[in-house]
């Protein structure tokens, strides 16, 4: 008897470590895919801002200030963003990790009683 309950005990603790496994894994797939998403933006943005940059140089006939400006517009929404909406967005985030782990774990327990 004691065996069994060994073995149970065994058996069920491979299983929560598989469960655990497989939520990390849909943690971390979400998490590159996302910043896969991010750094594309970013290159785009990266792009639109020299070809901003060089806009406004040419029509003030002088390239530094138009780089100048649209670095000081960054700088402006940094400064927005770090008054106003980063504990927001910082909420926001938190709640999406954790709505993704549920998701896993939900996925997980409907593959289990199946």
């Amino acid at each position: 008897m004691i065996n069994f309950v060994k073995e149970y005990i065994d058996n069920r603790i491979q299983l929560i470590k598989l469960g655990l496994v497989s939520v990390l894994a849909n943690l971390t797939a979400n998490l590159i895919s996302s910043f896969l998403i991010l750094l594309i933006l970013l290159i785009i943005l990266f792009m639109f801002s020299i070809s901003l940059a060089y806009l406004i140089g040419q029509q003030y006939q002088n390239i530094a200030l138009g780089f100048a400006i649209v670095g000081g517009i960054y700088c402006l929404i940094f400064i927005i963003y770090m008054l106003f909406a980063k504990d927001k967005i910082d909420i926001r985030v938190k709640n999406k990790i954790v709505q993704a782990a549920f998701a896993a774990e939900k996925e997980l327990t409907e593959e289990n009683n199946d």
